[in-house]
């Protein structure tokens, strides 16, 4: 892959981000009793920038509190932890109310900032393993004191809607972020501030003497083949290139035609340990163990090995990217529905990935799989 890490840190346009947040409901977690004076900050502060706190001190009481706070980061799309010296009450699950909020907008898939105070002299012993836990699969940032921690909000905040009005696309072996998106089934057309070298290389394409590259494109959830039907190129002042890409034709791939069940194993499970092996290196099941090209799915190693080695802020983006392209593209999946991709710890990191399977009989609720392990370099 060819991957355009100069649009990682590309600040969106003020209007566009300031109607983002417009939508972006904020839970804010924490033990109550030591963060205090945090969270009427950082209330503020999301209040200031456009989008809506979600704080217990606001929740409705008509359901029971351990419902309420459920209930708030369950209708929220970014959760906030602020983590300081003390983990909180213990519930009758064993865990605080914070992790539990915590743990449940992980399986939500929500958006997750944390922030742990940088003096951690008083700390409790569960809050420290509480903030290990975390840290398997969330890059906190370390706060000294409240004025911190509202600027280091209010900084995140505006990167997530440079991330989402932005999204990453896949064209090819080019990786890059996308401005604009205009998929009208057929055709899709794509507006992109993209790297010299890949726009040399898509204006390379589109100049073929000999009939037009097809291309697979990949965004979201929805991978799709087409033409390189134009590309065109506007240069502003200051030097900066704005890429138009036009695709014509534009198709589902064509899907291998193998999925199949193996001695007992679903079509499913067969996908699930073909998975399993790729991110994890675990070993096939012993049915599939002489059929290995059935469990294969579909999904790009060389692309993902790449996709794991970079840097945090993107590595997320970009691995769901090589998953979507492999596992939807060969029909193994319609759709991913949550990623995780943690901090690198040597030559590792932790994932938890969940899809949405392909196999659906008319009428069916779509099922969901979930794998989670240890990414090794190899």
């Amino acid at each position: 892959m060819e991957i355009d890490l100069t649009a990682a840190a590309r600040p969106g346009d003020p209007q566009e981000v300031r109607a983002w947040l417009a939508d972006q409901r904020v839970f804010i977690s924490s033990a109550m009793s030591d963060t205090g004076e945090e969270r009427q900050a950082v209330a503020a502060a999301i209040n200031a920038e456009g989008a809506r706190p979600v704080w217990f001190e606001e929740l409705g009481r008509d359901a029971s509190s351990e419902e309420a706070y459920l209930l708030g980061v369950d209708s929220s799309t970014i959760y906030l932890a602020i983590l300081k010296n003390l983990y909180g009450t213990l519930l009758p699950s064993g865990f605080s109310p914070t992790e539990e909020e915590y743990m449940r907008a992980r399986e939500g898939g929500k958006r997750i900032l944390v922030y742990v105070a940088a003096d951690e002299s008083t700390r409790e012993g569960h809050l420290r393993r509480f903030i290990d836990r975390v840290r398997v699969f969330v890059t906190t940032e370390s706060y000294a004191g409240v004025d911190d921690l509202v600027r280091r909000l209010r900084r995140r905040l505006h990167e997530l809607a440079a991330e989402r009005l932005s999204p990453w696309v896949k064209l090819g072996r080019y990786v890059f972020r996308a401005d604009l998106i205009d998929d009208s089934g057929d055709t899709v057309s794509l507006q992109a501030r993209v790297s010299e070298d890949i726009a040399h290389a898509l204006e390379q394409a589109r100049d073929r003497r000999w009939g037009r590259e097809r291309m697979r494109l990949t965004y979201a959830s929805r991978v799709v083949e087409g033409e390189i039907a134009a590309v065109r190129r506007t240069t502003r002042a200051g030097g900066a290139s704005m890429l138009e890409v036009r695709l014509e034709r534009v198709t589902p791939p064509q899907a291998s035609g193998l999925r199949s069940g193996i001695s007992g194993m679903s079509p499913a499970e067969v996908v699930e340990s073909g998975l399993r092996r790729l991110l994890f290196g675990e070993p096939l099941p012993a049915p599939a163990a002489g059929l290995s090209f059935m469990a294969d799915p579909g999904v790009d190693a060389d692309d993902l090995a790449q996709a794991f080695d970079l840097p945090t802020e993107v590595v997320d983006a970009i691995v769901r990217l090589v998953i979507t392209e492999g596992l939807v593209g060969s029909g193994n999946a319609t759709r991913i529905l949550a990623l995780s991709v943690g901090p690198r710890n040597g030559g590792s990191r932790r994932v938890a990935l969940e899809w949405e399977d392909a196999g659906q009989y008319a009428g069916a609720s779509p099922a969901r799989r979930r794998i989670e392990g240890n990414w090794q370099r190899r």
